[in-house]
């Protein structure tokens, strides 16, 4: 927090009155804003280590947490765990042989968690068996109470964020993540997620996890936690530590990205889902007994469309089935489930490569090695009995399956709204 911050809370202080002998005081947005001279409350409620709590906090042993949206309680106790030292780093070689072209374009923590994720690093450090992402950005917490250092705290609907959820068919792993190591951070930022999860999924362990990756080492570093006491903030506890180094033994050339061996369903379907990662979980959720479409459409919350253009995409690609109105695993389904993050995308990206346009586009990069939408359109077009706008949309949703595969295999890039081959 810069020192116009410190200074905001300091006049902010002054001008509640606040007894600093007493353990609780609560204050409101309207009222930060108000009596700091017009400074923006979620600024001033930023406070993600012990580097960013104001003076007038630390003198008299207050932290800020949050209880509603809207409302704060300044509480005295312990809100910051410092991290502990790493093991040594131990390298890793990924099982998609992915190169991470992106790395050099930014410090986006989101980046190198995902791609600790798609490696299969992250399987490999919790050892809880296949995990899938479903959960990410902020939400409204269901209500919970707690207790720091003897004082009782109660929360409702509090604006929770996490960088990435996955979820597993016993556990969810929530992750806080970011670039380059902080000294500290504020258990809030796991201690929140990790009870709106338990309310949300009773009968799955839910491990939070604080993740960094180290710019300069270029490590991927995870600390998995666990809270003894679920009603005590300060009751986290170290389970394990990893430090990593991932390394690729070779590339996916984007002449090994060839069909799968498997029939898909409808080769030559146009694809109307986008999201391809909801097509995989589609296939996990139904394992998990959510196999018809009102059960589908309550867990993704899509409507009946959308709901038919997953369903329809995962019949396609030959993972499920349906029989008087249930959906069913099929041996291809049963197959990709049982496979590693890693061995998972390469499965996918080949099963992707059955359907003809897929394929076609595929076969068009490696000739001209470059294309982009519009050829895609072109392909449509000259394929399919379609026209007008509807060309436009099914070839964003074809793009985004070609991103998919790009993304995940590392065959070929996307750069300049073009698909580019590897040199």
């Amino acid at each position: 927090m810069e020192r116009k911050g410190f200074e905001a809370w300091e006049k902010i202080f002054v001008a509640k009155g606040f007894d600093v002998s007493q353990n609780l005081h609560f204050i409101t947005a309207p009222e930060i804003k108000k009596l700091s001279g017009g400074a923006e409350p979620r600024i001033l409620a930023k406070i993600d280590t012990s580097k960013d709590l104001p003076p007038v906090f630390k003198r008299n042993g207050y932290i800020l947490l949050p209880v509603k949206n809207g409302r704060y309680a300044i509480v005295k106790g312990d809100g910051f765990h410092v991290l502990e030292k790493t093991e040594e780093v131990t390298n890793w070689k990924s099982r998609i042989k992915f190169n991470l072209t992106t790395a050099g374009r930014g410090q986006s923590e989101m980046q190198y968690l995902d791609y600790s994720h798609n490696s299969g690093v992250l399987e490999d450090v919790l050892g809880v068996g296949s995990l899938y992402p479903s959960i990410r950005g902020r939400e409204y917490s269901r209500d919970f109470s707690f207790e720091i250092s003897g004082t009782r705290l109660a929360t409702s609907s509090v604006q929770i964020e996490v960088d990435l959820g996955l979820e597993g068919e016993d556990s969810i792993v929530l992750l806080e993540a970011k670039v380059n190591l902080p000294e500290d951070f504020i258990i809030r930022q796991l201690f929140y997620p990790y009870r709106n999860y338990q309310i949300i999924s009773p009968d799955k362990k839910v491990i939070p996890v604080f993740f960094v990756y180290d710019y300069a080492k270029k490590t991927y570093n995870f600390w998995v936690y666990k809270f003894s006491d679920d009603n005590n903030y300060n009751s986290i506890e170290l389970v394990e530590t990893k430090s990593v180094k991932i390394g690729t033994e070779n590339l996916i050339k984007i002449a090994e990205i060839k069909p799968q061996g498997v029939t898909a369903g409808r080769t030559y379907l146009i694809p109307q889902a986008n999201d391809l990662d909801k097509v995989i979980e589609f296939v996990f959720k139904v394992k998990e007994g959510l196999n018809d479409a009102r059960k589908i459409a309550k867990h993704f919350e899509f409507n009946e469309r959308q709901s038919s253009y997953y369903r329809e995409a995962a019949e396609a690609v030959g993972l499920i089935k349906s029989a008087k109105g249930k959906y069913l695993l099929t041996d291809v389904g049963r197959s990709m489930i049982n496979l590693s993050a890693g061995e998972r995308n390469i499965f996918f990206a080949k099963l992707l490569t059955e359907f003809g346009l897929v394929k076609e586009s595929i076969e068009m990069l490696k000739k001209r090695k470059s294309i982009t939408k519009k050829d895609v359109e072109s392909l449509i077009r000259e394929k399919s009995p379609l026209s007008g706008t509807t060309i436009g949309r099914r070839a964003d949703s074809l793009v985004s399956w070609l991103r998919w595969i790009s993304e995940h295999t590392g065959a070929f890039t996307e750069e300049d709204k073009k698909f580019k081959t590897i040199a």
